[in-house]
């Protein structure tokens, strides 16, 4: 039998979860993986997730088999410990732990399994639906396309469906209020392709966001950010040297919320960070990268919160310029975008997440 939340609403009305009560130190185990082939979307969503924990007055851990130097610190910095081994048994991640999270398809069904056995919370974060089975207490589905159908006969979890429950980190809930005001003229336009971009397509949205750039009046400004793990940071310098507009390159960047907010118009792959601009009210154009990007990519465009090129392994570079064209000269367009964008999110998802599991762990003193 399916249980989905009794508080689930199609958009981000929710109230805050509460933070009242304390963990008292008790422990959250994440097992998930980062690097250039994975992406970081797994271990970014999961910071959001321990960040919300350790202000409960709990601790966390990252269980990781990999994980670029950059993102460790950004866990460290949490105050939460990152602890790296070639593998991890279900018994190594039970060890004095009062719940876990498991997010990516690396980790076996059987770990999972062992996990829900040892009789601790389980929550599984999820995107397809792929697995046969999801045991454990909590499966959370951030997207939009997220339904209790992809669960149907796999689960008697309970299910955090859509973007009530994104897990985005607290510069964007502090962030996340109000809608911006929309310019008539576009000074800065964003492309970003996740935190490892493995096949190389940041290039190829360069090289037409920044034809289309050079057109417009003013001449916006360009600006590609290149995750920690995306070993083509090179490569990409000197193209940006030698193309037609302003581009600036920013690395590793740490603080997303605050270029999020400085941006008119972005051109993104349809990974977690499609929530992080929805909660911004950034007018988005997006992509998917592979196959668990396409179903945000297009309930995104469904709800009028952004427009969706479609798999960008067709990209086609001159429609893609384009657009970026059209869309920077129409500010109309632009602010229903925004608008859309930014009933989606507000930013909370990961307290709320985090309060549901803290009730399992401490029934009696911490309700959500």
């Amino acid at each position: 039998m399916i249980r989905p939340p009794d508080d689930t609403l199609p958009t981000a009305a929710n109230e805050a979860a509460p933070t009242s009560a304390s963990l008292k130190g008790e422990r959250l185990v994440i097992r998930a993986d980062a690097d250039s082939r994975i992406g970081m979307g797994h271990v970014m969503r999961c910071l959001a997730l321990a960040q919300s924990w350790i202000g409960f007055g709990g601790t966390a851990r990252l269980a990781c088999t990999a994980v670029p130097p950059a993102i460790a610190e950004r866990y460290h910095d949490a105050g939460a410990e990152v602890v790296l081994h070639d593998r991890w048994p279900a018994e190594e991640l039970v060890d004095d732990a009062a719940a876990v999270v498991a997010d990516g398809l690396e980790i076996a069904d059987g770990d999972l399994a062992a996990i829900a056995a040892a009789g601790l919370p389980l929550a599984t974060i999820d995107d397809m639906g792929h697995r046969s089975a999801y045991p454990g207490a909590v499966v959370v589905n951030q997207n939009l396309h997220a339904d209790a159908a992809l669960y149907s006969g796999k689960t008697e979890a309970r299910l955090c469906l859509g973007p009530t429950y994104g897990l985005l980190r607290r510069e964007f809930r502090d962030a996340g209020t109000g809608l911006r005001a929309i310019p008539e003229t576009v000074r800065r336009v964003l492309v970003l392709m996740g935190g490892a971009d493995p096949k190389g397509y940041s290039a190829l949205v360069l090289g037409a966001v920044a034809e289309a750039a050079a057109e417009l009046a003013g001449e916006p400004e360009v600006i590609l950010v290149v995750g920690a793990a995306n070993p083509a940071l090179h490569d990409l310098e000197r193209q940006a040297a030698l193309l037609p507009a302003r581009v600036e390159i920013r690395h590793d960047v740490r603080d997303m919320a605050d270029l999020l907010a400085s941006v008119d118009l972005a051109v993104s792959a349809a990974g977690s960070t499609v929530l992080e601009m929805a909660c911004l009210g950034v007018p988005m154009i997006v992509g998917a990268q592979n196959e668990s990007e396409t179903g945000p990519a297009a309930a995104l465009a469904r709800q009028g919160a952004a427009i969706d090129i479609g798999p960008l392994d067709r990209l086609d570079t001159a429609a893609l310029a384009r657009t970026v064209a059209a869309v920077a000269r129409d500010p109309a367009r632009r602010q229903v975008l925004a608008q859309n964008a930014r009933e989606r999110s507000d930013g909370r998802g990961a307290d709320r997440v985090a309060a549901l599991i803290a009730g399992l762990v401490r029934p009696q003193d911490f309700r959500s």
